[in-house]
């Protein structure tokens, strides 16, 4: 049997550290992962994203300065945690996945960082995808990928995840 490998893209990563809508699916999915059930993936690009957008939620008054440091360190103290229990793929970017991604974007009218998740997903061969952006999820789907989205199918990603 394979082993279930569950792919954050940044939009659902976030919500690990930043409570909001759909926070619950990926703190099942950690906790699954924590306890060996599962593994969760994301690209190495999606530390640097994560953190911008804490950053940007800090700059619109959304957190704190303490939020947005303490959401930054745990997410990378949370990552190596689950790197040394082997619970997380933490894909590099390879340029297998780059060059896909590049097709992907006018294939489907996405930004490339969006791209560059869904060939990630692919080329870890993600068993499901969770994010919270329609049009990305939409372009993962038409890639073959089971894409659900985080925050308005919260019980189909929770019964993904578990």
């Amino acid at each position: 049997m394979q082993e279930k490998l569950v792919y954050l893209d940044t939009s659902s990563l976030a919500k690990r550290y930043i409570a909001e809508r759909g926070s619950e699916v990926v703190d099942k999915a950690y906790g699954e992962s924590e306890a060996g059930r599962l593994r969760v993936a994301f690209s190495i690009w999606n530390i640097g994203e994560a953190i911008g957008v804490f950053d940007r939620y800090r700059a619109r008054g959304l957190i704190s300065d303490d939020e947005f440091r303490r959401a930054r360190a745990d997410l990378v103290s949370e990552s190596l945690k689950l790197s040394r229990l082997d619970s997380l793929s933490l894909l590099p970017i390879t340029s297998q996945s780059l060059a896909v991604s590049w097709g992907l974007v006018s294939k489907h009218h996405i930004y490339a960082a969006d791209a560059l998740q869904i060939s990630s997903a692919e080329e870890a061969d993600a068993n499901l995808f969770l994010a919270a952006d329609r049009r990305l999820l939409e372009a993962a789907s038409a890639e073959g990928l089971r894409a659900v989205n985080v925050e308005t199918d919260t019980d189909e990603a929770l019964r993904g995840v578990s």
